[in-house]
């Protein structure tokens, strides 16, 4: 069978401002499939990375011909995950065509409202893409697979829940043979982390899933740690250095010092291999748990930038978000972090459910009195499948939620006791203050590792906010 697997891209090219990162999704799915059933032709073409509009997918399909395309897709790839599907039924109506990733992930129901999709994967896809692929090629009914949507006769069919996959290690490294992957060697404007020391740099999964209960966040992974054994994050790691050529590594989990055991033994086995090697963590670790044991073993093997996730300086609304911080010790993890000149990056929210001007004022005031170097102060925005979308509806808020306009710094839904003109004023007002120090501004010029990519980033920040 020929498989053609396709990362979404976006429609619009101003949009093209997001980052571009290997598609490890597609990878873990390609690596997979190889080793529980070999033999299967698989190519993928990645719309990220080549700034590609749907119709440029036309030419591939003619020269590959595949029996099924596989489409993944973050909200903001909404439309072109369905573009893409109309594209390859116009070419051949019988191509199979199945879609994963966020945000099938969290709107099946409407993912599946397009005739041109036949099966819809939710969650960890690796065991449903197996199984997918074994279904077509014995001709079978897709109807039924754990882990899915699927369509029957003209009706789209859920699935039983399927299990996640209890043992990482079990996952072959992902195919990264599929890729050019210099072409992913970043430029600022290009990457989640906003800065870089070095160019050769990719991601890195080594855990999955992150257990705590924040209301905003999804369950893609579901709520269990699940995290790779240092032995095999280490043989990947080398892999990538020594065949590769990477010289950077930006570690993607949900919650990377979960176990700061476990983090430290990777870090120890890193300097112990004599791996020369940047790391930073944009999606950030948690700051309540960095011993000062890790936090030495991160400057030696190399670690340079570090998110917080902190959301509220308000301690009522940590609890309302289940986050589970204990802002006194975030505050001493961040201290400690930016001392050892690690530059540091915090991320907030506005527009909580019930949150009030002082609460809004109690976040920022936390900001601009920490040693962040810098901060995002993001609009919640509640994503169907989370906790607080739920929340929005049961209270009959108004939730306008348009996957193809999808920024955290655009109001798609007001859950707070404010207006909508004093939830945007506090916004803007939480950026004019936390940047307006002229000695923080002084600490990031001194702490980034490039200080040419000071103004990359403004401009980044910029279009991200007003285009």
């Amino acid at each position: 069978m020929k498989i053609l697997l396709v990362e979404s891209g976006v429609t619009a090219p101003e949009r093209f401002v997001y980052q571009c990162y290997p598609p490890h999704g597609l990878l873990y799915l390609a690596s997979y499939l190889r080793k529980k059933m070999p033999g299967h032709q698989l190519r993928l073409f990645d719309m990220m990375e080549k700034r590609a509009r749907p119709e440029a997918l036309r030419n591939e399909l003619i020269s590959f011909a595949p029996d099924l395309v596989a489409i993944h897709a973050m909200t903001f790839q909404a439309s072109c995950l369905h573009a893409v599907a109309a594209l390859v039924k116009q070419w051949n109506p019988h191509c199979a065509v199945a879609v994963g990733g966020p945000h099938p992930s969290a709107m099946p129901e409407r993912v599946m409202e397009d005739q041109h999709i036949d099966l819809a994967a939710l969650g960890e896809g690796e065991d449903t893409f197996v199984e997918l692929v074994e279904r077509l090629d014995r001709g079978a009914s897709l109807a039924g697979i754990a882990g899915t949507v699927a369509r029957h006769e003209g009706e789209p069919v859920r699935g039983p829940d399927r299990p996640f996959i209890e043992n990482l290690d079990e996952l072959p490294f992902p195919a990264w043979d599929l890729i050019e992957l210099r072409r992913y060697f970043s430029d600022v404007m290009l990457n989640q982390n906003d800065i870089t020391c070095r160019r050769e740099l990719t991601t890195i999964f080594t855990s999955r899933a992150c257990p705590f209960n924040c209301i905003f966040c999804h369950h893609l992974f579901g709520k269990q740690f699940r995290a790779r054994s240092p032995e095999s994050v280490l043989e990947e790691i080398e892999l990538l250095y020594r065949e590769h050529g990477i010289r950077e590594l930006h570690v993607i989990d949900d919650c990377f010092n979960f176990q700061p055991e476990r983090a430290m033994t990777i870090l120890e086995g890193v300097l112990q291999k004599g791996l020369d090697l940047k790391f930073a963590f944009p999606n950030g670790i948690r700051g309540d748990r960095v011993p000062a044991e890790l936090l030495a073993l991160m400057v030696r093997a190399g670690v340079y930038k570090v998110n917080f996730g902190i959301e509220s300086g308000s301690p009522r609304l940590q609890k309302l978000i289940k986050k589970g911080l204990d802002l006194d010790r975030i505050r001493d993890g961040i201290e400690r972090t930016a001392a050892r000149r690690i530059f540091t990056h915090g991320f907030f929210m506005l527009g909580f459910p019930g949150e009030t001007r002082s609460e809004m004022k109690e976040t920022i005031e936390f900001a601009c009195r920490s040693r962040l170097h810098t901060a995002g102060f993001a609009l919640l925005t509640p994503f169907p499948g989370t906790e607080v979308h739920r929340m929005a509806l049961a209270t009959g808020k108004r939730v306008e939620f348009d996957p193809d306009d999808a920024s955290y710094m655009r109001l798609s839904g007001n859950l707070t006791a404010e207006d909508d003109a004093t939830l945007a004023a506090m916004h803007r007002r939480a950026h004019w203050k936390f940047y307006g120090s002229p000695r923080r501004l002084y600490r990031v010029l001194a702490d980034m590792p490039r200080p040419a990519d000071f103004v990359k980033v403004g401009l980044k920040h910029f279009r991200l906010k007003f285009l």
